[in-house]
C-alpha cells in the first residue's frame, strides 16, 4: 500500500520505519547483543548514521567523529550504519541509560536533498527524547522554507530536553538558531578538520606531482559550462599532468571495516598531488589536512565558503567566486608555505568537547 506523504509525517517515521523494516527490526536484538554485553556497564555513545555509503567525504566525517568520540568521551562508542537505527531499537531501548550519549552523523544533511538522514534522526530522537543528544557539526540548507521535513524536525526537536546542534558555518548556525530556537546551537569547525592524517596517508617522501580536478557533476553544482570551459584552459595551459579525481568512492557500499581504507586511499593521492582545483568542500578539507596547495570554488548551498572561514589564514588554499581568478590564485597557492595546523583548529571544538561530558 503506497503510503501519502502526508500520512507519514501523521503516522510518524518511526512507526512506518519499523513497518518496513520488521525483519530487522525482529532480528537486530540478537544479532547485535555482544555489542552491548562486552560494555559490562560502562557510559555509552552511541553514533547513528555512520557512513557506509559512497560518498567518501561522509565517509571521512564518519571516520573523524568516531575518532573524536573516541578521544573525548569517557566510556564506550558503538557506532550504528546509516539507515540501521531500526536494526538496534531494541537493544537501545534495553541498555541505554540516562547518563549515555546519542550522537548523529554530521555532514551536509539537514535539508531537503537528504531527507532520509532527517527521518532518521527524528526517529531516534523520539524514543529518547530526555536523552542527552548531539548532532554532530552540520550545514542547514533547506530549499523550501515550508518544507514538511523541517516541520517535522521542528516539531520533534522541541520535545527534546538535553539536544544540541552543532553547525560548521555561520549560515547553517543563523538558520539553526531561527529554525530549533529552544535547542541549543553552537558554531565549530566541519569535523573532518580535526582529523589526525597520520594513520591514513602513505608517505609520499615529499615528492608532489601534477594538477588534481575534484569537480561535482551533483545536484550542489554551481559551476556553469562556461565556467568549466575557463578552468580547463587555465588548466591546459599550466603545463602540469591533470588527474580527474572524485570523493565519490566506485562502490556504492561501504562496510565499516573497509571504510578506513577508502578514506586513506583517497587522502594519499591527494597528499601526492602538486596542487587541487576543487567546488567539493572536503575536495578543500582534504587538501588542508594533507597539506596540499589548493584552489576552491563556491557550491550551489554555499558550505565551501562557510567551512573556508576556519582556514582562511592558510596561505596554501584559496577560495574564490569568479573562474577569472584561478590562474592567479593557482600562482599564489603554489608558491606558499604549507602545514596543516591541526592544534589551532582542535581548540576551536571546545564546546563540543563540552557537550561530550
Amino acid at each position: 500500500m503506497q503510503i501519502t506523504k502526508s500520512a507519514k509525517f501523521a503516522i510518524g517515521f518511526s512507526r512506518i520505519n519499523r513497518w518496513g523494516n520488521i525483519q530487522k527490526y525482529l532480528k537486530g536484538y540478537k544479532r547485535h547483543l555482544d555489542e552491548f554485553m562486552s560494555l559490562d556497564g560502562k557510559r555509552k555513545c552511541i553514533l547513528i548514521g555512520s557512513a557506509t555509503y559512497d560518498n567518501i567525504g561522509d565517509l571521512a566525517i564518519s571516520e573523524a567523529e568516531l575518532a573524536f568520540l573516541r578521544e573525548y568521551f569517557n566510556g564506550s562508542v558503538i557506532q550504528i550504519p546509516t539507515m540501521g537505527f531500526v536494526e538496534y531499537e531494541r537493544l537501545l531501548r534495553a541498555y541505554l541509560t540516562k547518563d549515555d550519549v546519542l550522537c548523529f552523523q554530521g555532514g551536509g544533511n539537514m535539508g531537503d536533498l537528504y531527507p532520509g538522514f532527517e527521518f532518521e534522526r527524528c526517529e531516534a530522537l523520539e524514543y529518547f527524547p530526555h536523552l542527552k543528544s548531539v548532532i554532530m557539526p552540520q550545514t542547514m540548507h533547506y530549499l523550501d522554507a515550508e518544507s514538511p521535513w523541517l516541520r517535522y524536525s521542528q516539531k520533534v526537536y522541541r520535545h527534546c530536553t538535553d539536544l544540541h546542534l552543532f553547525a560548521r558555518e555561520r549560515n547553517s548556525e543563523r538558520l539553526m538558531k531561527e529554525a530549533y530556537p529552544t535547542t541549543s546551537v553552537s558554531l565549530v569547525p566541519d569535523i573532518v578538520l580535526s582529523l589526525d592524517t597520520t594513520s591514513y596517508v602513505s608517505t609520499t617522501n615529499g615528492k608532489r606531482e601534477g594538477m588534481a580536478l575534484v569537480l561535482r557533476q551533483d545536484a550542489e553544482r554551481n559551476l556553469t559550462m562556461e565556467d568549466w570551459a575557463m578552468i580547463h584552459d587555465v588548466v591546459s595551459q599550466s603545463g602540469m599532468k591533470v588527474t580527474q579525481m572524485d570523493t565519490m568512492a566506485d562502490a556504492k557500499y561501504i562496510a565499516l571495516e573497509d571504510r578506513h581504507d577508502v578514506v586513506a586511499e583517497l587522502l594519499s593521492r591527494f597528499a601526492s598531488s602538486k596542487v587541487v582545483v576543487t567546488d567539493r568542500l572536503h575536495g578543500m578539507i582534504f587538501a588542508a589536512i594533507t597539506g596540499t596547495p589548493c584552489v576552491a570554488f563556491a557550491n550551489s548551498n554555499r558550505k565551501v565558503g562557510g567551512v573556508y572561514q576556519w582556514i582562511n589564514d592558510l596561505p596554501y588554499i584559496q577560495y574564490i567566486n569568479d573562474t577569472r581568478q584561478l590562474e592567479e590564485s593557482l600562482q599564489a597557492v603554489l608558491s606558499a608555505d604549507t602545514g596543516y595546523p591541526r592544534m589551532r583548529i582542535m581548540k576551536e571544538f571546545h564546546s563540543l568537547i563540552a557537550a561530550l561530558h
